[in-house]
């Protein structure tokens, strides 16, 4: 009897040691599995930067510890049968950065973050993380990895959402009232509390962007200052704009699978704010690689041709009418892109075969080169003449200027494009320039307003506070364009 009431005892002993056991499995399978996440996403944030912002210092732990983590990927013998693209863009870039370039191979990334492979760096990230010393790793989602103690991940984790919807209406109640200096740290500690709160990224970028800078004039160039971070000549207006970008970019490498940040970054800002249209297509370019909306491709296209790249923009504009036959954009707006693009590749085509023919000596192959630019030239105009519109019209206008241009004819040639130019607003800033070149040429005195203009341009680029290199760099240029002009 003593024996069997034993047993009782000795199973109830045992039934708990195993459940302690497996709850202490358990719980080193969830910190397993919690800190391969944190660590995979951070994999994610650096490879973003490497590839496309390249914001981190020569000796940043981000950058040492990325290398190291690529290091192992390639050892690992993980990713033996990915298939490296062959593309210049991807020059110089690790082989996580290219695989984390494709969305669809984000399991491949996952899987090394958790493996054996990866146990030295996602340990060494952790402490990293715990310590605050990564520069992708300080938001809510490394909550675990922080050090102990009162700070604002602890003080609202559980409630971070709550807390980040309650903060986003103080922000909105400081964008009424016009504190607009208030709301910069109230957005970032926003998107502190919940780093996929990607509408928060994207109406505060809209909000540093837009409505900041709605009532600010542009700052003159001998007024603005040079900006060590960002690199550039910036004034108070200027400066919100790059306040914009780094939300945005912020937001990429929290969220880099949401292409409205890329969208944004691209369009909103590079395209519309700063004109800078390589950039505006980079970050196109990114939205447009992940699943998007179907308005998002024509601002691509769009800014392909604004940067020069008319092959790039007319192929996607007749990929577009094959994927979207019976779309209103493919019916109406895409066959007038495709025209401008094919016209503006026969013009640059003509034009390079005419300065090849003036720069040959042969006046056989001179001969040739001559009929082959005719042939483009011709078919630039028939193409300008199916388009029938006000931009076809400035384009035929121009061609017919510098045909004139050929003849010695500057002064009519001149007179055509002062008509074009006011005809046509989105070709008024080309048609400027082409007249200032041709009155060099000819040797006709500038006016006063074109004088200003080659001044104005002279000093674009360079202002107080710049390293010495820059600014002697950027005064030759200037120079050249003084030359030019």
């Amino acid at each position: 009897m003593a024996i069997m009431s034993r047993y009782p005892r000795v199973t109830a002993t045992l039934f708990i040691v195993v459940i302690v056991a497996a709850g202490a499995a358990m719980n080193l399978r969830l910190r397993h599995l919690r800190e391969s996440e944190a660590y995979y996403r951070w994999l994610l944030a650096a490879a973003v930067n490497e590839r496309l912002f390249q914001d981190a210092s020569e000796d940043s732990r981000d950058r040492a510890l990325f290398e190291e983590s690529v290091a192992r990927a390639e050892a690992s013998g993980m990713f033996d049968n990915f298939q490296w693209e062959d593309d210049v863009e991807l020059e110089g870039v690790s082989l996580l950065g290219r695989v984390a370039r494709d969305y669809q191979q984000d399991r491949r990334i996952w899987d090394f973050a958790r493996s054996r492979h990866a146990a030295g760096q996602r340990r060494e990230f952790i402490t990293l993380a715990r310590q605050q010393k990564l520069m992708f790793a300080t938001d809510i989602q490394y909550a675990e990895a922080q050090a102990g103690g009162v700070n604002i991940f602890n003080l609202f984790f559980g409630f971070r959402k709550i807390a980040a919807n309650l903060i986003w209406l103080e922000v909105d109640r400081y964008w009424h009232q016009g504190n607009m200096y208030r709301m910069i740290t109230l957005m970032r500690t926003c998107v502190a509390l919940d780093p996929q709160f990607v509408e928060a990224y994207l109406i505060g970028a809209w909000h540093l962007g837009y409505n900041a800078t709605a009532q600010m004039p542009d700052t003159p160039w001998p007024q603005r200052q040079w900006h060590p971070v960002y690199q550039a000549c910036l004034g108070e207006k200027e400066r919100f704009y790059f306040y914009a970008i780094d939300f945005l970019k912020d937001g990429i490498r929290r969220n880099p699978r949401n292409y409205r940040l890329y969208f944004d970054l691209g369009f909103a800002m590079y395209k519309q704010k700063l004109e800078d249209y390589p950039n505006a297509v980079k970050y196109l370019s990114e939205a447009v690689r992940l699943p998007h909306d179907r308005w998002v491709p024509r601002q691509l296209f769009q800014c392909q041709e604004l940067n020069g790249q008319h092959e790039e923009a007319l192929a996607g504009w007749q990929d577009y009418v094959e994927r979207y036959p019976g779309s209103m954009t493919a019916v109406e707006v895409a066959p007038r892109f495709i025209l401008r693009n094919q016209g503006l590749i026969y013009e640059k085509r003509a034009e390079e075969l005419r300065r090849q023919a003036k720069a040959t000596d042969a006046p056989a192959r001179a001969e040739q080169l001559k009929a082959e630019a005719e042939e483009y030239w011709r078919r630039a105009r028939d193409t300008w003449n199916d388009l029938n519109d006000p931009f076809g019209e400035g384009r035929k206008m121009r061609m017919e200027a510098l045909d004139m241009r050929e003849e010695g004819r500057y002064l009519e040639a001149i007179a055509i494009l002062d008509k074009a130019r006011w005809d046509t607003a989105a070709l008024w800033q080309e048609f400027s320039e082409l007249i200032i070149e041709l009155k060099q040429e000819a040797g006709i005195p500038l006016s006063v307003s074109e004088k200003k203009a080659v001044m104005r341009e002279s000093e674009v680029g360079v202002c107080p506070g710049m390293p010495p290199e820059e600014r002697e760099r950027r005064l030759r240029a200037a120079e050249e364009i003084e030359a030019k002009f």
